[in-house]
This record gives structure tokens, C-alpha cells and sequence, in this order.
């Protein structure tokens, strides 16, 4: 069974859900409806009765509101980081929503950023109206997304039409129209018209089967033209307020009105630009039942199924569920996802079993090498032994046998022998360090040494000259003090020279 995903689309006059499934790179379109919207109709519990009507029951839920629900800004912002904007901006709108910035929740999406500033798309919906949709669909669905319904249809016009530079994206509502300016694959300026007063009255009928039936054909093609109008001047206000005009090449038409045969021509002839409709379905490649298919109507449920998609996808540039609204999600709440942390903590724990016996392996040989090792020095140095046991212990045996507890370490290894060790303390102290040595002891662990010199810094001297040697693990001066018995004003001194290796 495969991975499922819920989109809904709440506009004006409507609301549409499709559920799709997917199973690894491919798409199933498993359901679909359609609930006309009356005026002042309770839009939760008309999404929370599309749910029922679908059967919903576990997936990723995905809902699209409208931009009459929301507010929207275009800002030029000083900051190039996600992080510094988003701090920012709750700030920079709080003199242009006409609703307390408190009472919103704000997101954007990153346009297009230069060397000073950054350009957003800012959009900010009222907690109350979330606030309410989320406690209607709790019981049945808990929307991982809520985001303006464009946004992802925008994004499908960009998958689908790479090779096309400027794009104008029209949304024909019942009661409205949606338009997006693409420049360069980035959806730069969003807007919603309202239709004229002549083409609402008497207004398209939107049939259950999803058919639009038009009473007054002549009316509605002269209304679609003062609608062209108002995009020109919309698109003008946003070049002359940006400071660049982006000229679409194109024009990308979708919504339930987008059905009408003579649509297509009136935009084109009016807006100067070649027009087409899209087919989310089909550039998706998604499969479907011929039952489905028969019923199925692609203007109508085209930004439901970009919302599906979006559900079953990894990137949302615009998500209101955050701060207050964020969903809680408990990680081992989803069988799936308790079955696979199980399987990463065995995986982990028997990647660090098998480090760990490799490395106890690794030692035991080294520890077995050497142990052969120092046997065969043993018995080279003491040849009448025949069995060695432990070789460490039984060589300082026979040693202190031979030479007695007070024996230094000549014998012990070649880099520490007396004359060795009388060579590298000579070298070390300078020859403009006046000293008289008055002891030299050396035992199997340390070098003491006595004398006099004529400062205290002279015994600085000394005892830095002889730490930078690597035979020695530590040098510590155990005494200085001024011989007040001469006048000479000579300082004795007492070094230890720990051995390094013992």
C-alpha cells in the first residue's frame, strides 16, 4: 500500500478535494469531488463534509485557501538570510495589514535576492479563520499544510513549461480570477480581480457534474475583457512599483471558468499573447481508473491536485501550520516509522559491535607480537633461561639480580645511557650560562642534578634549555636559593629530570 495524500481547495464559490497514492515514482488518482460553496456558508464544515464524502482516513492532508482569505505583499527587504527576514518581517508589515500583525500568521517566499536586499512575496492569514478551520477537520483530518491554493499551481505551471522564460497564470474562479507573474521559473507578483458586476450578474452556474453554464454568452465575453484590462493595469502598478518590467511571453489559463471554449480566445486577443490551458493530470503522468477518468474535470480540480501533489512532495515554500500552529507530531506514533528507527538502532548498534570486536582483535595480535618479541630478547640476554612466562616481569627480576637496586640504566635501552645522557644536557645548556654541577645522579627513572650559577634566571635558562629535549618527560627545579654564606651572591640550585619512557 502506498503513501496518500489529501488536497483541498477552498475558493470562492467551491470547494474540491482529490486523493491521490503513491507508490514509488508513480501517482494514482483514487478520488475526487466537488461541493459547491453557498455565500456565507461555514467553509469548515463544508471541507470537514468533503472529507466524509471522500472516505478519508489516514495520509497527508494538504489545504489550499483562497487569496480572498488572505493578504498579500510584495517587500524589498535589506537581508539576504531566510532567518534575518523572517525576524523582520511581522515588523515591516505591521503598518500595511489592516488586521493587528498579532492576529495573523505570516509567511513568505523568497523572489529573488541582489547584493543589498532581498525581494519577498509576503502572504499573512488571520489565526481566527485557522483557527476555526482546524478545530472543523480535527476529528477527520489534520492538515500538514495549509498554504495560499495558488502557490502550488504556480509550481506545476513552472515544472511544466521549462522551456518558456515569462509566464502570466490565470485562475478563472466562478467569482474571480487568480493571476501569478513567472519570471525566470520564480513566481515574482500575485493578485485576485473580482469579476465586473455584468459578468456576476447574472452569474455562471457551476453544475454538480462540474459543467459551467453561461446565461448571457455576449455579456460574460465583454466582462472577460474589462478583466484583461484590469490584469494590464494590475501587471503596470507592480512594474512601476518594482522598477523592472517582466513582459510575459505567455499565458497559462486553469479554473473552472477555463472551460468555456471561447475563453481561451478572448484572453489571447486581448492580452496580445498566446494562450493555453494546462492538464495537471496528465504532464504529472498520473494513472487512474477509466471510471475516474470519465468523471474527472481538469479545470475544476486542477489546484486540488497540485495541492495532493504537493502533499506527497519535499518542499513547501509557504506553510501557515508554524509558531501556534504547528503540527505536533510523535515520532513513533506511525507503526512504519517505529519499525524503521528499530531497524536504524540495530544497524548502529551492530555497526559499533563489530568496530569494537575488530579493534579487540587488532590488540590481541599487537599484544601477541610483542609479547613474542620480548621473549626473544629475553632469552637472548639470558640464555640458560628455557621457559618464560611473563617476560616484563621476570627481565626486571634477573636485571635487579645482576646489577642491584641502585644500578642506573645504561643497560636498559641504548638512547639512555650515561654518556648519552651527559651529551644532551651539555648541548642543551648554553655556553653563556655560567655553572659549576656539584652532583649528577642517575637512576632508572631520573637525572638529579646540583650546582650553583650566578641568577635565577640562569636556572630558567637551564631548565628550558633541557625541557626541549625528547629524552626527558618532565623537568622540575626542586630548589633555588641565594648562598648567603658567600659574598659571591651564587645561587644553588636542585633539578629532577624525569626520564621519558619509564
Amino acid at each position: 500500500m502506498g503513501k496518500k495524500s489529501l488536497g483541498i481547495d477552498i475558493s470562492d464559490g467551491q470547494i474540491t478535494g482529490v486523493v491521490l497514492e503513491q507508490q514509488g515514482k508513480s501517482f494514482s488518482l483514487l478520488a475526487s469531488l466537488g461541493l459547491l460553496l453557498p455565500e456565507d456558508g461555514d467553509v469548515g464544515a463544508y471541507a470537514r463534509h468533503l472529507c466524509e464524502q471522500l472516505n478519508w482516513k489516514e495520509g497527508v492532508c494538504a489545504c489550499g485557501l483562497p487569496l480572498s482569505m488572505l493578504s498579500v505583499r510584495n517587500l524589498a527587504l535589506p537581508f539576504r538570510e531566510s532567518k534575518k527576514i523572517a525576524q523582520a518581517l511581522p515588523f515591516e508589515l505591521e503598518e500595511q495589514l489592516l488586521s493587528p500583525v498579532d492576529s495573523m500568521v505570516v509567511d513568505f517566499n523568497l523572489c529573488e535576492t541582489t547584493d543589498s536586499n532581498s525581494l519577498i512575496v509576503a502572504f499573512a492569514a488571520e489565526k481566527k479563520i485557522l483557527s476555526q478551520l482546524l478545530d472543523e477537520l480535527q476529528p477527520i483530518a489534520d492538515p500538514e499544510i495549509i498554504t495560499p491554493a495558488i502557490v502550488p499551481l504556480a509550481a506545476q505551471v513552472v515544472r511544466q513549461n521549462h522551456d518558456k522564460k515569462n509566464i502570466l497564470l490565470l485562475h478563472a474562479d466562478l467569482h474571480s480570477c487568480s493571476l501569478v507573474l513567472i519570471q525566470d521559473d520564480t513566481p515574482l507578483f500575485y493578485r485576485r480581480l473580482s469579476y465586473s458586476e455584468q459578468m456576476i450578474t447574472p452569474p455562471p452556474v457551476l453544475l454538480e457534474n462540474g459543467q459551467v453554464v453561461i446565461a448571457d454568452r455576449e455579456g460574460i465575453e465583454q466582462s472577460l475583457q474589462l478583466l484583461c484590462d484590469s490584469i494590464e493595469r494590475s501587471l503596470d502598478f507592480f512594474w512601476l512599483a518594482s522598477h523592472v518590467k517582466y513582459q510575459p511571453d505567455s499565458v497559462v489559463l486553469t479554473g473552472p471558468l477555463a472551460a468555456m471554449e471561447s475563453l481561451t480566445e478572448i484572453v489571447a486577443a486581448a492580452l496580445h499573447l498566446p494562450t493555453e490551458t494546462m492538464d495537471v493530470l496528465s504532464a504529472n503522468k498520473i494513472s487512474c481508473s477509466d471510471e475516474i477518468r470519465a468523471q474527472w474535470q481538469k479545470q475544476r480540480f486542477d489546484r486540488a491536485l497540485s495541492l495532493a501533489l504537493l502533499g506527497l512532495g519535499k518542499k513547501v515554500d509557504v506553510n501557515f501550520r508554524k509558531d501556534v500552529f504547528a503540527k505536533k507530531r510523535d515520532f513513533f506514533s506511525v507503526r512504519k516509522q517505529m519499525v524503521g528507527a528499530v531497524a536504524a538502532v540495530v544497524i548502529v548498534l551492530g555497526g559499533v559491535l563489530g568496530y569494537l570486536w575488530n579493534d579487540y582483535r587488532a590488540l590481541l595480535r599487537r599484544d601477541q607480537a610483542i609479547r613474542a618479541e620480548m621473549v626473544t630478547i629475553f632469552k637472548q640476554t639470558f640464555p640458560n633461561v628455557t621457559k618464560v612466562h611473563e617476560p616484563y616481569l621476570e627481565m626486571q627480576a634477573a636485571l635487579k639480580t645482576v646489577q642491584g637496586p641502585d644500578s642506573p640504566a645504561p643497560l636498559l635501552a641504548s638512547d639512555k645511557r650515561i654518556l648519552g645522557l651527559l651529551a644532551d644536557i651539555s648541548a642543551r645548556i648554553p655556553s653563556s650560562v655560567v655553572l659549576q654541577v656539584s652532583r649528577l645522579a642517575v637512576d632508572r627513572e631520573s637525572v638529579l642534578l646540583k650546582g650553583t650559577t650566578n641568577t635565577f634566571n640562569a636556572v630558567d635558562t637551564i631548565k628550558n634549555g633541557l625541557a626541549a629535549s625528547p629524552r626527558y618527560k618532565t623537568v622540575q627545579i626542586v630548589s633555588a636559593t641565594a648562598d648567603k654564606s658567600k659574598k659571591s651572591g651564587m645561587i644553588r640550585f636542585e633539578m629532577q629530570l624525569q626520564l621519558e619512557g619509564v
